[in-house]
């Protein structure tokens, strides 16, 4: 082959960067890493309520549709997410590779947008490729791949990168089409998450690093548009009264010392996480004030930022990518940071996952100049290339060993018990261990020991409570169960559910009346909930009154179709009551395409087979 045509390959491989050999061993290497993880389960840390809190989400339609794009998920606005959910439930229901591959694929398809946005502000073949690395396969990354629930993070930042390389192709050629594009790009990202408000700020760094534009009166009445729609949907975030509940209320008594610290605190500790990514907890909680004080890192964080203050002033007009790579980095992350110390936690490794290229491209420069000897600190070092292996394998094994804290809610509660302070936060974190421990494991022991540090560490926390009577009542301690129901009823009196089974407490005790009046307290609260009425019609039925026995089951059942006690103890009255054979195999077919055995049993006894 003549040098001719190398030459001519080398730059069609530049035109295709997905011929790029590099590009694909990284999205290869990424698929390895992550992939170890999209058989975990859905957690009980939120991925779970969008699947059993919001109904529209199961039934996809035109109407659901619209309500995904005129309600709040999870404190969020972010239809476009949802609409994700959606669809993948429609097609996998709840199975948890579909729902991690997602994920997955948009991280994928992040990469080689990143792989192209570096591409368009620096020659360096180097630097855009520990840039597209480090992305790919950073600690950081795997909160936002990895949760579920982060969709609304890998899904900002594919939009929120397509906008970016749209805006650099509209100042390149001036065309209507990629102005008209980045708008449509920017707005699915901000369709996505409320983050994307930054984009502004992102294409005026672009303007002003990439093409020198000179900032202007014009310059900026041409920001004007994005700027409009930023806050509009900032808006929109906004008017969501729980999103506000969880800014405005808080049990912290900082002082103002205290919250500006605990600001610098942030803005350090996301710095210096992409450099050294160790203690990584997908919650991170307030400290608690000992004796009245913060734990001093807190009082010294002013002192990092007063330092990377004096480096980047010192540098910016010899080394104009930090402060460019600086601005990035803190004003696209500005949006994430606790400004007023809230219910909220702290800080979170998904918030860094596009604020985090920012810094990606000041260490791919520095790298870069070190190794054409531009930098001069072991300047004659001949190995430099190997450092960059080194560094990458190591920031890759702390990525696959950090994938493994989300294969359950277990193992991920662990994690948080294990990094964070005691504090009435991490309750939560006891309690959803619990449940998996008496749910899962049958460990009821240990589920015990769970929910008792979670009551102790929060006193408003009835679940644990109320979890802590089940195990006792299955113990067969009544007495205690009974206790800990009416301490759950004390905490949260509007809640149906330790007042249904105080009732049941009763009925088998064969006091029907008493299990009536707990049945109909349950009911005054919630007037269709199946466990009271379910309840109602046992005790109706041990009364001798098989009609109304029926009538109440038949309610549980118009409540929730699937709701196999109600369909089992319906099928009971109307085989051994009623004598209605007819009505009774019905309902053991249902109740056996719901997998109940004893309905099984019953349909090949009584009614002659499946």
């Amino acid at each position: 082959m003549s040098k001719k045509a190398k030459e001519k390959r080398i730059v069609n491989n530049t035109n295709k960067p997905w011929l790029d050999l590099f590009l694909v061993s990284t999205i290869i290497a990424s698929l390895v890493i992550f992939g170890k993880g999209m058989n975990y389960d859905i957690l009980n840390f939120d991925d779970n309520e969008y699947f059993s809190n919001y109904p529209e989400i199961l039934k996809l339609s035109f109407t659901s549709i619209k309500q995904y794009f005129t309600s709040y998920y999870v404190l969020m606005y972010q239809p476009l997410p949802v609409l994700s959910f959606a669809l993948t439930f429609k097609f996998f229901k709840t199975d948890p590779v579909a729902h991690h591959l997602v994920n997955l694929l948009f991280h994928v398809g992040n990469i080689y947008l990143v792989y192209l946005f570096i591409g368009k502000l620096s020659d360096k073949p180097l630097i855009r490729k520990i840039v597209t690395i480090l992305f790919a396969l950073h600690p950081l990354a795997v909160e936002a791949v990895i949760w579920i629930s982060c969709r609304s993070s890998v899904m900002y930042t594919f939009f929120y990168l397509l906008g970016l390389l749209s805006y650099i192709k509209y100042r390149t050629n001036g065309t209507n089409k990629d102005r008209n594009l980045t708008y449509l790009w920017f707005i699915l990202s901000l369709l996505s998450k409320a983050h994307a408000v930054t984009f502004p700020f992102a294409i005026i760094l672009i303007d002003i690093f990439r093409f020198k534009v000179r900032v202007s009166k014009q310059f900026i009445l041409n920001k004007l548009p994005y700027f409009a729609l930023s806050l509009a949907f900032g808006i929109i975030t906004l008017l969501n009264p729980e999103t506000i509940e969880n800014i405005t209320n808080t049990n912290y008594n900082y002082s103002i010392i205290d919250q500006v610290c605990l600001v610098t605190y942030e803005l350090a500790w996301y710095f210096v996480k992409v450099i050294v990514p160790y203690n990584l907890s997908p919650i991170a909680v307030y400290p608690p004030l000992i004796d009245g004080k913060l734990p001093l890192l807190y009082y010294l964080s002013p002192l990092f930022l007063i330092l990377l203050g004096y480096l980047v002033y010192k540098f910016m007009s010899t080394k104009p990518f930090i402060l460019f790579g600086i601005l990035f980095f803190y004003l696209l992350l500005s949006v994430a940071l606790q400004i007023i110390p809230s219910r909220l936690f702290i800080v979170a490794d998904r918030y860094g996952y596009l604020p985090n290229i920012g810094l990606f491209f000041i260490l791919a420069h520095l790298f870069n100049e070190w190794k054409e000897g531009s930098i001069n600190f072991l300047k004659d070092f001949k190995a430099k290339e190997n450092v960059m292996y080194v560094v990458m394998a190591a920031y890759c094994f702390v990525s696959f060993t950090q994938v493994s804290i989300w294969e359950n809610d277990s193992t991920l509660s662990d994690r948080i018990i294990e990094i964070n302070p005691e504090t009435n936060y991490i309750a939560k974190a006891y309690g959803i261990r619990g449940n998996y421990k008496m749910d899962k494991l049958n460990d009821l022991p240990d589920a015990l020991k769970d929910y008792q540090k979670a009551s102790s560490l929060d006193s408003n926390d009835w679940i644990a409570r109320h979890k802590t009577g089940l195990i006792y009542k299955s113990m067969g301690d009544t007495a205690s169960a009974f206790k800990y129901y009416k301490e759950a009823v004390r905490i949260n009196p509007e809640t149906p559910v330790p007042y249904t089974d105080m009732g049941v407490i009763f009925f088998e005790n064969k006091n029907y009346d008493m299990g009536m009046r707990f049945a109909d307290s349950a009911l005054k609260i919630q007037s269709f909930f199946p466990n009271a009425l379910n309840l109602k019609g046992v005790c109706y039925l041990n009364l001798g009154k098989p009609l109304l026995a029926e009538a109440y089951f038949t309610k549980a059942i118009t409540v929730d179709p699937n709701y196999v006690e109600g369909i089992k103890n319906r099928a009971i009255v109307r085989t051994y009551d009623l004598n209605n054979k007819t009505g009774a195999c019905e309902d053991y077919y249902r109740g056996a395409m719901l997998g109940d055995a004893d309905c099984q049993r019953m349909m090949r006894e009584f009614c002659g087979g499946l």
